[in-house]
């Protein structure tokens, strides 16, 4: 069989190679299968560049910074005909309103990437630029949540939404915990950390509501991660808890899954829209175990009781329920993290992602 010929689209202004580590995994994947002749177009200062170069991938660049750019629909256009492109895979927003728009008139394959739920309707317009832009012929989710809320708002055939999980490589989590030392907590407390961009649907305001709710003898550290500790609102929420000299608003932080590995639980309470939560993922590889709301896909991530404990969203009390529960019996927050390790190496590995993602193109392309 002849190499499939690939054009993935993508773009990333993050510094951090962590948030996108996981797609450049799914990128190499497909190069290193030896079955898809891969070019990549990205922004100038994207920092996937060198890792997709060191494996001899082609990377060409675009600014990619418009909704929808003639200069950029045009060169997507001009690398489509010009190499026969058979698969167009679109890794965002952007990607997808100049590259399906590209595509219109044009043999080749169309794969939109959808991470989260919500924020989807039939009566917005925008919408029809990239989730139910008419020229998609494939859209693949981060989980069976995002799966399912997409298919309510897509016209025609559902089947084209499917789900494929991305995948995390336990070599990337072998650095040591990160060094608290600098916080002054207490060397005995059961550690909490919350790692996520503090949106008001991460559910900070629940965890906050939570503290309060468990007994006032706990000794107990929380650390946030990517709360600004110059905010009046992220100061003002931790207030809130109750015990302002044990929560400790850590800031953005490049070495985020380390600190997760220095905490005993990690926690994401979100509220809605929400994909498959990388920091659940990187706590998880450290053998750390997570509670997390039942909303997007974090419930596909934690075996409720087996790996982790999920509960309702919005819900303080069952959350301090849930956090009380795993304070007073270690052992069993050991055993949890363990398993979630396990979980992640078995279900959530590099080449499952890349496996799948194969039989996507060679369904569409009808190979066998």
């Amino acid at each position: 069989m002849e190499k499939i010929k690939l054009l993935a689209v993508t773009h990333h202004s993050r510094k951090n190679i962590n948030p996108i580590r996981p797609e450049a995994s799914q990128i190499i994947g497909l190069h290193r299968s030896g079955k898809v002749d891969v070019t990549v177009l990205c922004n100038p200062d994207s920092t996937l560049i060198p890792f997709l170069e060191k494996e001899g991938i082609e990377v060409l660049t675009n600014p990619l910074d418009e909704k929808l750019s003639w200069h950029t629909i045009k060169k997507i256009r001009s690398l489509l005909v010009a190499r026969k492109i058979q698969v167009l895979h679109l890794f965002n927003n952007i990607a997808c309103s100049n590259g399906a728009t590209a595509a219109l008139g044009v043999d080749v394959k169309v794969i939109a990437y959808r991470g989260q739920t919500g924020n989807m309707s039939r009566w917005d317009p925008s919408c029809y630029l990239t989730m139910l832009h008419p020229r998609l012929d494939k859209i693949i989710c981060v989980a069976k949540a995002v799966e399912e809320d997409l298919k309510k708002y897509i016209w025609g055939k559902k089947s084209k939404v499917v789900t494929v999980y991305k995948g995390h490589d336990q070599s990337w989590y072998q650095k040591s915990p990160a060094d608290l030392s600098g916080l002054n907590l207490d060397d005995d407390s059961f550690k909490l950390s919350l790692v996520a961009n503090l949106r008001p649907r991460k559910g900070l305001h629940v965890l906050m509501d939570a503290i309060p709710l468990l007994p006032e003898d706990l000794n107990i550290d929380v650390l946030l991660v990517g709360a600004d500790p110059s905010s009046d609102k992220v100061q003002e929420m931790i207030a809130r808890s109750g015990r302002p000299d044990r929560v400790h608003a850590l800031g953005y932080r490049e070495d985020a899954p380390e600190v997760a590995a220095a905490s005993d639980l990690t926690v994401l309470p979100t509220t809605k829209r929400e994909g498959l939560c990388r920091a659940v993922l990187e706590a998880n590889s450290y053998g750390i175990p997570a509670i997390v709301s039942d909303t997007g896909g974090n419930a596909e991530l934690v075996a409720n009781g087996e790996t982790g404990i999920v509960v309702a969203p919005g819900n303080a009390k069952e959350l301090a329920d849930a956090i009380l529960k795993l304070y007073n019996d270690r052992i069993l927050c050991k055993q949890f993290g363990k398993k979630a390790k396990l979980r992640a190496i078995e279900k959530f590995n590099v080449e499952q992602g890349v496996n799948a993602t194969l039989e996507v193109y060679k369904d569409l392309l009808k190979l066998t």
